[in-house]
């Protein structure tokens, strides 16, 4: 009687963990097909133009948390460069009167790049194919106080990410939907997903 009482406590107590979501995580979504960076992420570099380097701290950030998420080993290391010669990351600083895709709402974007220097599909649409290297344009119009979640949100699209209706995720879309400052579980599980395979 004793044994089977231990029993049905540990299963109540596996139940309740699971349906609570004590040690369940969904993952982040991926692009269709998995699109990814076609060279991987082992050596992730990445380059500040002079037109983002008032963002330099938010993507130094941005990059450390991606690097050591608090979640386990993932295969990302970045590394900052002086040129843009051949890297995966390429950060500008642009406005509303610069940037056509930008406007009064869009604090920052990211396009996807063929090897060729040609974009693999229209800005604000989602690449088919893997891609050789990212833009991410921040809104110096928009500089506010959303800066580092911002940079960590579009390294997220860089690495192959698309939004997460999840409040804890960093890449929800909803700047007053979102409950997380960090990369969380769900999107680290899903760049493991898409590098480690």
């Amino acid at each position: 009687m004793k044994n089977k009482l231990k029993r049905m406590t540990f299963i109540t107590l596996t139940l309740a963990t699971c349906i609570g979501g004590g040690s369940i995580f969904a993952r982040t979504p991926t692009m269709p097909n998995d699109v990814r960076f076609s060279r991987g992420v082992s050596n992730c570099c990445y380059y500040i133009d002079w037109t983002a380097s008032s963002y330099q701290n938010q993507i130094v950030s941005a990059s450390n948390n991606w690097v050591d998420t608090g979640y386990g080993w993932n295969p990302i290391y970045m590394t900052a460069v002086s040129s843009n010669y051949a890297t995966h990351m390429d950060f500008y600083g642009r406005n509303t009167g610069s940037d056509s895709y930008l406007n009064d709402t869009t604090l920052g974007y990211t396009s996807f790049w063929n090897t060729d220097g040609t974009l693999t599909s229209p800005k604000g649409q989602t690449p088919t194919y893997n891609y050789f290297y990212t833009e991410i344009v921040f809104n110096t119009g928009l500089a506010n106080s959303y800066d580092y979640r911002t940079a960590k949100h579009e390294m997220g699209h860089a690495f192959g990410l698309m939004h997460n209706e999840s409040s804890y995720s960093i890449m929800c879309p909803g700047l007053l939907d979102i409950k997380v400052n960090t990369v969380q579980q769900c999107d680290h599980d899903s760049i493991n997903y898409l590098y480690n395979r």
